[in-house]
């Protein structure tokens, strides 16, 4: 057994015995990695069918609850490790939590470690959007400054109740100090090639609300100029600037269990190094932050409500994991939390979004009319957001889902808010591009190709122009009956359109804009069916008091363990809402700055 190492001792020792740097840019990163994230870190277990219901209640796992389900069995030994490391603070994960946490303690003097399931040289972060309140980085650009309490207070009603209020009151109202602090520790020259502030000059034509729902400024996107995801650099500084303040690092290696004593305070946890040795890492506090557990079929199958009865209403079997596709990590930071003691939130527990017949919309994004296989529209699209929509879900397979507009596209645009799938009004750039393509569009059968800004690259997305209703119904796909249906139902909304009232689907006055100056245009979705996929980022995740102190069955804290990030519960409940664009990232991040400051206050008796 080797003795624990000091701190300076941890800093030539840990991870490739040797200090962490960045080699090379993230345009050479991601086009030697050919896909811009890593959705592979977690395990992606190939559960055999069956496996998903309760577990044999016979055998002791050590954990306290009943009905222990089969994913939280085989808690790993112990006592089985090489060798040893002291520490006063290990945290879990190095993602978007992880990374300012570790950051936040060594700046304060902490003497803490971190291990990381990734290699340094394959180190990613799921964050390209990320929304922050007030911070002085958009206060300077002429963004106005929100009340927070205005911010918290929509995210609460958007969670209808379900959620931690402490917990969403630290993002509205220390998400902007969070990005500030941060940006600090990265080069100027990287955030002005890479930062982009999202719409920071206002969509002229947006009234600030939808319906009665509010938007907010504050997404900003890490973007190279092929339009991959550039945070994982911005990330990689924090972890490199929290090493020259003394954090030990240590890549390729993940925790397996936490340990406690005989009152059940968590006193350090045994971790798997690089080498695939066990060792015993010996402290005052642990930080779970290793994210969801989206990547692991069987606590996917079992956990997430609408992933199993999506599927199920699918026709398939809702005990067999391969009816639900995995796509995050895997699950190891919240089983390790419920081996200690912890307990899931509650339920229902929804997908990001189910990726199953979602809303279609133009490359360029805006919430367009929305007409369903028969031609009808069937639904408001100005309340589209990013969660899924369940009334897509529900429409019959075979057909197509289609949105539409005219020439008058771009000015549409400005009166969009400001979630997901909306476009950047503030990058000249992106303008730029998609202004060319759309004035070069072509009529006719075989459509013509937009540039699509997704996280992994510029793509292309094919539309459809044509002179009249009657044709672009056709090269949508619409025949007979379903074609006639959508010219009338096209000339039934543009005389909503002059009345200013949606007397069918309530849409928001404001995006009652008619389609009639030709060409027009249009993007089809075609129903489909197939294993049911879709992030979690924040759904599902352990309880916490707070203080990012998780608790038990009977809500007391469990002393010296904390879990911020994915790993942390209680933060939106039951489907991902945007009132800004990249939220879930922002939020997490916060989690992981403040939770760090509650484990300071943890260290000194506070």
């Amino acid at each position: 057994m080797i003795a624990g190492f000091t701190r300076e001792e941890r800093k030539v020792n840990m991870e490739y015995r040797g200090k962490v740097t960045i080699e090379i840019s993230p345009e050479e990163y991601y086009k030697k990695k050919n896909n811009h994230i890593n959705h592979g870190h977690g395990q992606f277990p190939d559960t055999p069918k069956g496996t998903m219901p309760e577990a044999d209640e016979s055998r002791d796992t050590g954990c306290f609850m009943q009905n222990v389900p089969s994913w939280l069995r085989d808690m790993p030994d112990a006592r089985d490790f090489e060798y040893e490391v002291d520490t006063k603070v290990l945290v879990i994960g190095a993602g978007a939590a992880g990374a300012p946490a570790v950051l936040r303690l060594a700046q304060a003097g902490v003497d803490v470690l971190c291990v990381e399931a990734q290699s340094w040289k394959n180190y990613d972060v799921y964050p390209m959007d990320m929304a922050v309140y007030n911070s002085k980085y958009f206060l300077d650009k002429g963004v106005p400054e929100y009340d927070p309490v205005d911010i918290m207070n929509e995210y609460q009603r958007k969670a209808v109740g379900h959620i931690h209020p402490q917990l969403i009151r630290d993002y509205a109202f220390r998400s902007g100090e969070m990005f500030d602090w941060m940006l600090k520790f990265i080069p100027e020259e990287y955030t002005s090639k890479y930062a982009h502030p999202m719409n920071y000059r206002g969509n002229p034509g947006f009234a600030g609300e939808i319906c009665g729902s509010r938007d907010f400024i504050g997404t900003v996107q890490w973007r190279t100029e092929d339009a991959f995801s550039a945070w994982g650099y911005g990330s990689r500084y924090l972890l490199m600037a929290a090493q020259e303040l003394g954090a030990g690092l240590m890549f390729s290696s993940r925790g397996l269990r936490l340990l406690q004593d005989d009152n059940g305070a968590v006193t350090g946890a045994v971790c798997l190094d690089p080498d695939k040795k066990k060792f015993r890492v010996n402290c005052k506090a642990v930080l779970v932050c290793a994210g969801d557990f989206g990547g692991n079929r069987e606590m996917l199958l079992d956990l997430s409500d609408q992933m199993r009865n999506l599927a199920w209403s699918y026709g398939m079997d809702r005990t067999d994991p391969k009816s639900v596709m995995p796509a995050g990590r895997d699950g190891s930071g919240i089983k390790m939390c419920m081996w200690a003691g912890g307990v899931m939130e509650a339920g229902p527990r929804a997908a990001m979004n189910t990726m199953v017949n979602k809303k279609p919309g133009f490359a360029f994004g805006g919430c367009f009319p929305t007409f369903g296989p028969d031609g009808k529209r069937f639904m408001n699209e100005s309340l589209t957001r990013h969660g899924s929509s369940a009334v897509c879900d529900m429409l019959p397979l075979g057909g197509v889902i289609t949105c539409v507009t005219d020439m008058n596209w771009d000015e549409y645009l400005d009166r969009q808010g400001y979630g997901h799938d909306m476009f950047d009004r503030s990058n000249d750039e992106y303008r730029r591009i998609i202004k060319e393509d759309m004035n070069n569009l072509k009529t006719g059968p075989e459509g013509f190709e937009v540039t699509n800004f997704m996280q992994g690259g510029m793509g292309k997305s094919l539309c459809m122009a044509a002179d009249t209703l009657e044709e672009l119904a056709q090269y949508l796909g619409y025949r007979g009956e379903a074609a006639d249906s959508f010219v009338r139902e096209v000339e039934r909304y543009n005389e909503m359109c002059d009345k200013g009232r949606d007397g069918d689907w309530g849409c928001d006055p404001n995006f009652l804009f008619p389609i009639r100056r030709p060409p027009f245009i249009g993007t089809a979705w075609k129903l489909g069916r197939g294993p049911v996929r879709g992030g979690l980022v924040q759904h599902a995740g352990v309880c916490t008091d707070g203080r990012y102190n998780v608790v038990r069955a009977d809500r007391t804290p469990i002393a010296g363990l904390y879990a911020a990030g994915n790993c942390c519960g209680q933060r939106y409940a039951i489907q991902y809402h945007t009132p800004t664009a990249g939220n879930s990232a922002g939020s997490a991040m916060t989690s992981g700055y403040v939770a760090a400051e509650h484990v300071m206050e943890y260290l000194t008796g506070r």
